[in-house]
């Protein structure tokens, strides 16, 4: 220690640090501070608290050099007191997404764009697939209002399923297994729409 050393005391110190008394107490019971008797060695202490990073635990809160104490507590004090409240606040927000899921209020997106997808597909498939389900039947009829009665028999049963697989989605929750029972659902309905 040289002999210019700036020499203060805990309370003193706590102030030049902006933190709490009991803080740099506790700092100097344990042996974290450049202590001579019950006096704290300021610029060796600053020195080796300097390092530490963590604005809660008396770190360099990157406050000019030239900055009085009161500032430098201030400033910290302002920081930790918004992060502490970014973090309170994203807890709560993510305790209330939870409660609504569990509630059944809430629905994730994944499993909703997969089943619409899944459903869109089917419906185009089946559509697609009308024209040699019904052409040798259309081929046979003679009459316009036989064609319109077929066509409008087949689209119907197609509306139909749809309408069905939708209502499965909407009364369970989905996650893939509810997928799986659309998708199976639909499978079996195109197998029984198939002409023997």
């Amino acid at each position: 220690m040289s002999s210019g050393a700036r020499l203060v005391s805990a309370a003193d110190y706590a102030t030049h640090r902006g933190v709490s008394d009991s803080y740099i107490r506790r700092m100097r019971r344990e042996g974290k501070l450049v202590c001579v008797g019950k006096l704290v060695d300021v610029d060796a202490s600053d020195r080796l608290l300097d390092d530490v990073t963590d604005p809660v635990r008396g770190g360099n809160r990157a406050m000019p050099a030239g900055a009085d104490a009161g500032q430098r507590g201030r400033a910290a004090s302002g920081e930790v007191q918004e992060a502490i409240h970014r973090e309170r606040l994203a807890k709560a927000r993510l305790a209330e997404l939870e409660l609504a899921r569990e509630a059944g209020e809430l629905t994730r997106t994944d499993g909703v764009e997969r089943a619409v997808f899944t459903l869109v597909r089917q419906a185009l498939n089946e559509l697609q697939g009308m024209k040699y389900q019904l052409r040798g039947r259309l081929a046979a009829a003679t009459d316009v209002a036989a064609v319109d009665a077929l066509l409008d028999e087949h689209v119907g049963a197609i509306c139909e399923r749809m309408r069905k697989a939708a209502r499965t989605l909407n009364a369970e929750p989905l996650g893939a297994e509810a997928v799986d029972v659309v998708e199976a659902g639909a499978a079996l309905d195109a197998n029984e729409a198939q002409p023997a």
